[in-house]
């Protein structure tokens, strides 16, 4: 029968075996060997069919151990030790550059695996072997390598794997092999072109798919750029009839930061063949390599690099900043990971069982707490904000990232850049992580430049996100009244207002239209007043507003929630309602111009909040502030019902009309009738 032994510690080995009776008699004069050496073992104990021996010096890990007793042989593979503080604190490498760093006249290769027996680079099926010293394999090749396909061979558990650098920069079609590139390449003027700078308090998120944003026939993109970088960065696009589209589209909403869904290297999608399949991205399998299915030659490994640079730079231009979805909660399938073949089990969590952690629900869950892990987060984060200049990342799940990760994180990006944007998803998932370890609100005050997604703001607005049938205070005539004033001011339980995203739409789960639709028995008309309230209400809160691309003209995917793999006819944005709502467009982009325009709309300090906002009583459940900017005095207004009200203004003078979802008055003073579902802003000029 074959059995196979693990290296649970330094000197421990554990080994699965058949009853035996005196085990004392039975292993003595147990070894263990390699190549190399050949090391005495002695047997300790045994506990549910398992049975331990010690070593009296440690076992070099960088090695194929064999287990020796009675005539008998077994393969040792790696096993807990991997997963011990002890592992880490030897073989940390927190100052080594990984991954193929390419000079024209040399090549330098550097890989992280203390538990491989040797390794090679591959190029034009010629091994190199590498050189091991504390944990890292390097070799240093003479020549131009420049655009050559590369690939590792690993030997751990006994096993030759051939192997995906995780630190590659650039990858051939499908992701078959790393390629030697040159990071540093750019298109013309990259470097010195001016990067915007806006507070995040300041920020406007708009978030869109790369692929999602032309795939319409009336999005005027050029059909071979449709679903590509170079897809977002045509200008002068326009709808059938010649109403913008694209990047100029995007630039005339006021918006601040475009937030892409991830655009590293994901499964799922052809390269080449990217129309036979859809998928949203979050399925990684390379990180520091964009996905070819969004390039226009994917076969040109470099061109990828220059395709996503020109995107970053040509919204630069047009003063908007670019965030990245960045997926580091998990890998799309960790056996054939390229972390999991290099050293097994140290990437990903496990439960005391040793049962895979699944706290994210897509199989496993990347242990960002291991120094090795964070390091190559960290480092991955660094590549794209050093040499795409990018201007944010949001964290998918990252409630799965230790807060001691999201630290550094926070550290070290803003001290490159104190207007970096951080955000990210801080649901607290059943992952093997303790509690107090996650990045979640309740520990955000120690990562106080990361923004949470408030999901108590979303819910409030429309309802539990999870059961479409429940409604919230926009679609259900005023529930969670006793709510709004604080939600409105940014006075939440666990997070600061400087660290608050307010949305009521994202990529996820149904569009507010479609959630409007299946909640609340109203006509057509009704519907999108309540959902222009709701959108409002979002973008003119205390907090970061974010808006999923479409929103603002009512975008559907026909009722399907979880769109991530279905078609581009149900997740393309639908620039032919982009015609159809052009009225209520315009009043959208009112409210991004006072969210903008007056810091009244996005204060951070509670003293200032509390002292310049304040509540009028309105007919329950008309919703109504007063705002108090430096030179401005603001009215807000919501009513959910489908009663008009009379709201006697709580100031006196004559206010313009800065927005109404239903009315055209230019002024008004002492009363305002509010007409069923109508949101409406109100200013007066109180200095000169």
């Amino acid at each position: 029968m074959k059995y196979t032994g693990y290296i649970d510690s330094f000197s421990e080995i554990n080994l699965p075996y058949h009853t035996v009776d005196n085990p004392w008699h039975y292993f003595s004069g147990a070894v263990i060997s390699c190549d190399e050496m050949t090391l005495p073992v002695s047997y300790r104990c045994h506990h549910d069919g398992v049975y331990t021996f010690k070593t009296e010096i440690n076992i070099e890990l960088h090695h194929l151990w064999w287990l020796h007793f009675n005539e008998e042989s077994y393969p040792l593979y790696i096993g807990q030790i991997v997963r011990t503080q002890e592992f880490d604190a030897k073989f940390q490498q927190l100052g080594t550059e990984y991954g193929a760093v390419y000079h024209h006249n040399q090549t330098c290769f550097t890989l992280w695996s203390p538990v491989a027996a040797y390794a090679d680079v591959i190029i034009d099926d010629i091994k190199h072997p590498m050189t091991y010293k504390d944990g890292n394999w390097t070799i240093t090749l003479m020549g131009d390598f420049h655009n050559k396909n590369y690939i590792y061979g690993v030997a751990t558990n006994h096993e030759y794997h051939y192997v995906i650098d995780p630190y590659t920069k650039g990858l051939t079609l499908n992701a078959a092999a790393g390629v030697i590139v040159d990071p540093k390449i750019e298109p013309a003027c990259f470097s010195d072109h001016m990067l915007p700078s806006i507070k995040p308090e300041e920020s406007i998120i708009y978030e869109v798919h790369v692929r999602d944003f032309s795939m319409h026939p009336n999005s005027g993109v050029s059909p071979e750029k449709r679903g590509k970088f170079a897809g977002m960065i045509q200008s002068g696009t326009t709808t059938d009839d010649g109403l913008s589209t694209g990047i100029d589209y995007i630039s005339s909403l006021g918006v601040t930061h475009v937030e892409l869904l991830p655009i590293n290297d994901f499964a799922k999608v052809d390269d080449i063949k990217f129309k036979d399949s859809y998928n949203w991205g979050y399925d990684p399998l390379h990180f520091q390599t964009p996905d070819g299915s969004y390039s226009t030659v994917p076969e040109q490994a470099e061109e990828r690099l220059l395709e996503l640079k020109q995107l970053v730079m040509h919204y630069h231009q047009h003063g908007i900043g670019i965030i990245i979805d960045v997926v580091f909660n998990h890998v799309f399938d960790r056996p054939t990971s390229s972390f999991e073949k290099l050293v097994p089990g140290y990437y990903f969590r496990f439960f005391e069982d040793l049962t895979v952690s699944n706290g994210t629900g897509v199989g496993n869950d990347f242990a960002s707490e291991r120094l090795m892990a964070r390091k190559f987060i960290v480092d991955s984060l660094l590549y794209y904000a050093d040499y795409f200049k990018v201007d944010g990342f949001r964290f998918d799940l990252m409630g799965s990232i230790d807060i001691d990760t999201m630290k550094m994180i926070d550290e070290v990006l803003y001290e490159r850049n104190s207007n970096i944007l951080l955000l990210g998803e801080g649901w607290n998932l059943n992952t093997a992580l303790p509690d107090h370890q996650k990045t979640v609100p309740s520990n955000g005050h120690l990562v106080p430049h990361i923004h949470f997604f408030n999901d108590f703001f979303r819910d409030t607005l429309k309802g539990n996100n999870f059961d479409i049938s429940e409604t919230g205070y926009m679609n259900g005539g005023g529930k969670f009244f006793d709510r709004m004033f604080n939600l409105f001011r940014g006075q939440y339980y666990d997070m600061h207002v400087q660290q608050t995203i307010n949305y009521s739409e994202v990529h996820d789960n149904h569009t507010l239209y479609d959630r409007m639709y299946y909640s609340v028995d109203r006509s057509h008309n009704e519907l999108l007043l309540i959902h222009q309230m709701t959108t409002i209400f979002t973008v003119l809160s205390q907090g970061v507003p974010f808006i999923h691309a479409g929103q603002e003209f009512f975008r559907t995917k026909y009722g399907h929630g979880n769109t991530y793999n279905l078609s581009d006819y149900i997740n393309r944005l639908d620039w032919s309602r982009r015609e159809k709502y052009e009225k209520e467009l315009e009043v959208f982009k009112k409210a991004v111009a006072l969210k903008r325009n007056y810091k009244v709309f996005r204060l951070t300090d509670y003293q200032d909040i509390t002292s310049r906002i304040i509540k009028f009583d309105c007919p329950s459940p008309v919703f109504g502030a007063v705002l108090f900017d430096t030179e401005y005095e603001f009215i807000v207004m919501f009513n959910p019902s489908e009663e008009s009200c009379t709201i006697e203004l709580p100031r006196l003078g004559v206010f313009d009309t800065e927005l109404s979802t239903t009315q055209m008055i230019d002024q008004v003073s002492s009363k305002y009738m509010l007409k069923p579902f109508e949101s409406a802003v109100l200013s007066k000029r109180t200095s000169y």
